[in-house]
Order: structure tokens, then sequence, then C-alpha cells
């Protein structure tokens, strides 16, 4: 009889600390979402201190880029293309900044370029090609229409440039 209560305590007190466990999981989450929506509100403020209003909608918060090779000639932005003759052996897929970050590289590429803009209308994601024989690089790239002309942010970098005309 000694023994069952002994493992009759030990399961309760399993039972126990996954219900702790669980609730700080789901806690964490809750933090992180929390965050997440807190730094949107900041960058849209900070945006906004800097002149440039733009749509919550516009902004692309989770990055829709993927490295499958069969969607790659679906995710090149407008002007360029991949090899016809098949991608390299090797390819470098550089990593994006967040999208917050991201942001701001724009306000401030635009003081960099002597630019300015009051309106964001559309942000499209990209990738960006360059390569060689046996290796290519894909960067992901953002295309920024705005009321001043349409500029071109590298995801990777944070560096910002006006389209040619």
């Amino acid at each position: 009889m000694e023994r069952s209560k002994v493992k009759l305590t030990v399961i309760f007190l399993l039972a126990v600390l996954n219900l702790f466990l669980l609730s700080n999981v789901f806690l964490q989450y809750h933090q992180a979402r929390v965050y997440e929506k807190t730094t949107r509100e900041q960058v849209l403020v900070f945006l906004q201190h800097n002149g440039v209003t733009v749509a919550q909608a516009v902004v692309p918060w989770k990055h829709d880029l993927t490295t499958r090779a069969e969607e790659l000639p679906d995710q090149m932005l407008p002007g360029q293309t991949l090899p016809s003759q098949g991608l390299p052996n090797h390819i470098e897929i550089q990593p994006a900044r967040e999208t917050a970050t991201l942001l701001m590289d724009f306000v401030r590429g635009m003081g960099d370029l002597g630019q300015t803009c009051t309106e964001i209308k559309m942000i499209r994601e990209g990738y960006q090609y360059n390569g060689a024989e046996e290796r290519a690089v894909l960067t992901p790239m953002w295309q920024v229409e705005t009321d001043n002309g349409t500029f071109f942010l590298d995801c990777a970098q944070g560096s910002l440039y006006q389209e040619e005309a």
C-alpha cells in the first residue's frame, strides 16, 4: 500500500509540473505577440515622426519568400530573371532583416539619398539574382513604391537605392 501512495504522489507532482510548464509556454507565446504588436505600433509611429505614412496592410510583416527552386522564378523582382540554362550548383540565399529594422533602414536610406517621401504606397518582396558559373546569390529585396518614385531596399544589408529612370 505504501508503494502505491508514493507512485500516486510522484504522478501528481509530475502532472502539476506539466501544468506549470504548459502555462509557462502559453505565457511566453502571449508575451511574444504583445511585443510584436508593440514593435509594429512603435515603428509606425517612428515613420510618422519622420513624415512617412504607410498603411499596416502595405507592410509585409512576415516574409513570404521561399527557397524552393520551382517557386524562385515567380519570386524575382521585376527586371530580374534566373539563368535560362538553370541555376548554378551552389545557391546562397541571404537572410533578411526584421521588418521593423527594414522600415527604419528605409527612412535612413531616404535621408542618405537626399530624398523625401510622405507615403509608402506599396511594398513588393522579391529576390535579386547575382550569379556566376558555379555560384549564385539571391538577395531578398523590397521594391518600395512611394509618392516620390520607386526605391529598392536590400533586405540583407539595409541599403536603399532609387530605381534607374
